[in-house]
């Protein structure tokens, strides 16, 4: 056994997913996609606490991979709105999960990967080489995508409320 399957072995599959290394994987992707959207604006800071309660939630990144991405945000919420609890979940999955989006920031920040403009509150993806992602996270990575895309085509006060999420 090498020294990393020993690490690998050693990591619950919660460690393997909830961690900032991949939140900024997944928070970069979600950023590059806002931005390469009608505006090219960067995305307000308070929408990147939405993506990894949605992405990292199995049940509810079905719903967004199985949305076609111009069908937008408000179907993918007629999705979960069918299992309102599923809805109303995101809230509290995004309060239990505020330390690691936190900390996914602060990795990507000191990574390169963000740009973050403190006086104005938005937070720019900056240009690298996509890497090749493992299959196990190609789809969160296209729910992260894909959010970018429904998340830029409104108001971010309208992403919230159609999420059910209080500011």
């Amino acid at each position: 056994m090498t020294a990393e399957t020993a690490n690998t072995a050693a990591l619950t599959e919660i460690d393997k997913v909830q961690n900032p290394a991949l939140g900024a994987w997944l928070l970069w992707e979600y950023g590059r996609r806002y931005q390469t959207t009608t505006s090219s604006a960067p995305s307000h800071f308070l929408l990147f606490f939405l993506v990894l309660p949605i992405c990292l939630h199995r049940p509810t990144l079905d719903a967004v991979n199985s949305t076609q991405e111009r069908s937008g945000l408000g179907k993918f919420c007629e999705k979960l709105g069918s299992k309102r609890e599923e809805l109303l979940a995101i809230h509290e999955r995004a309060l239990k999960l505020r330390a690691l989006t936190l900390s996914s920031i602060s990795f990507g920040i000191r990574a390169g990967l963000f740009d973050m403009n403190y006086n104005t509150g938005v937070m720019r993806a900056l240009e690298h080489k996509a890497p090749k992602p493992p299959e196990r996270v190609k789809p969160h990575a296209k729910g992260a995508v894909k959010l970018g895309a429904w998340f830029e085509a409104i108001d971010a006060v309208n992403v919230f409320t159609a999420l059910k999420v209080e500011l």
